[in-house]
């Protein structure tokens, strides 16, 4: 009797048996990388100064995606643009702006399965 009864009760728990991997969400995370030879102050949606040393990048967010697919920065809730600074005197001056955000200067990788990553490289050339 026992048998017949998990034999019936098998199909009910593999039904309901939870399984984490199945739709998680999917990250998309933003990058700015300085390869300029300048340190660059990133002003962010709040209006505060984040400082990116010269050869160094930093996270400006990430997303998160219901499906496999990532989230190019134009369509990010996130930020609608980019605008970095160099110090000059204790002043902010602008040196680098991308207002609207435009996909195709940055760099896409999945480093980690699911988990995407787009870069903004800057360069010397790049400021004004």
């Amino acid at each position: 009797m026992k048998k017949i009864f998990l034999i019936l009760l098998f199909p009910f728990l593999v039904a309901f048996q939870c399984d984490d991997d199945v739709d998680s969400g999917f990250e998309t995370t933003y990058l700015v990388q300085n390869d300029s030879s300048t340190n660059l102050f990133l002003l962010n949606e709040s209006g505060q100064f984040i400082e990116i040393n010269s050869q160094t990048d930093i996270a400006v967010g990430s997303d998160l995606n219901s499906v496999t697919e990532p989230i190019p920065p134009a369509e990010s809730f996130l930020f609608n643009s980019i605008k970095l600074y160099r110090s000059e005197n204790e002043n902010f001056i602008l040196a680098y702006s991308q207002e609207p955000l435009e996909d195709g200067l940055w760099s896409l990788t999945e480093p980690v399965m699911n988990r995407f990553e787009y870069t903004l490289v800057i360069t010397d050339a790049d400021l004004d």
